[in-house]
């Protein structure tokens, strides 16, 4: 049977209408009538009754159409994953525009070494990406509890607690521009200037001496400029602590989240493994060396 007329029969029956299925086709409704004519003659049968203003499938074309519908698709989801397998072919790594920047970004070199025949790409987005759907390989999230869909490995808890710039110094908390970021899904139990300037006994807070950001990577560049003092998860400001390019004031330590490197539960090559350990490797040593560098942040 000719593709094209079992094609035009799926969007007759799932219109119900010559002509839109002809528009959702891009060819007249004469074609369309043409084809479906065509295919009823093969099989010796009709396939849909038809009336002044409507049609309907007989008893043969609704036997016909779900399998047929099933078939074309399973053909539309092959032909895009190929698609974006090309598109790409590539290793997508997603994760915030913040984790991007300060963890996934500086392992650009060390990753091409281990794989210099592995192409690779950063996918930096706020949004939640579609692990199960294919739109990334892997991902870095900061979560409050693990997803069971998904296979996890723990790399770091969230920690927060005040950071500056050296330049700001020797000026105090108290005294200092604050800068702070807005959750992008936000939570009561999510640290906050309110909640450690309480936690730190420093009596009542005049929010209003707060800098909001929406992006968290941009509330981090602020702070390394000396634009301020940031609330900031300093698990994620490793290298920065350890250059001296951000100093942790004194004061509490608020725990909350934890970040995990995530991927869908699925069938893998030998080299997709591979990355997975590598990423695995690396993020996790790149988190241990916080607390080496920083044991202030223990």
């Amino acid at each position: 049977m000719p593709l094209p007329a079992l094609r035009t029969f799926v969007e007759v029956a799932r219109w119900g209408s010559f002509k839109k299925a002809a528009h959702a086709l891009n060819v007249t409704p004469t074609a369309v009538s043409h084809q479906i004519r065509k295919l009823e003659e093969q099989l010796c049968c009709d396939l849909f009754e038809r009336h002044v203003r409507s049609i309907a499938l007989t008893r043969e074309g609704v036997r016909l159409y779900p399998v047929l519908e099933e078939a074309f698709g399973r053909i539309a989801d092959a032909l895009d994953a190929v698609q974006r397998d090309l598109s790409r072919s590539s290793l997508v790594v997603s994760a915030t525009m913040a984790v991007s920047t300060f963890w996934i970004a500086p392992q650009v070199g060390a990753f091409r070494a281990a794989f210099p025949e592995q192409g690779w790409r950063i996918l930096a987005s706020d949004d939640v990406v579609d692990l199960s759907g294919g739109e990334a390989d892997l991902a870095v999230r900061f979560q409050r509890s693990s997803d069971r869909n998904l296979e996890s490995f723990d790399l770091a808890p969230g920690r927060f607690a005040p950071v500056a710039a050296p330049s700001l110094y020797p000026l105090s908390v108290r005294d200092a521009p604050l800068l702070a970021f807005e959750w992008m899904s936000p939570h009561p139990e999510a640290p906050d200037w309110e909640k450690w300037w309480q936690e730190a006994g420093l009596g009542r807070l005049d929010t209003g001496r707060i800098a909001w950001f929406s992006d968290e990577a941009h509330a981090v560049q602020a702070a390394l400029s000396g634009q301020g003092v940031l609330l900031a998860n300093i698990s994620l400001l490793g290298r920065e602590l350890a250059a001296g390019l951000l100093q942790r004031l004194d004061g509490p330590l608020l725990p909350y989240g934890q970040f995990r490197l995530v991927r869908a539960r699925k069938r893998r090559s030998a080299a997709e493994e591979a990355a997975w350990q590598w990423w695995c490797a690396a993020l996790s040593k790149m988190a241990r060396s916080i607390d080496k560098e920083n044991p202030a942040a223990e």
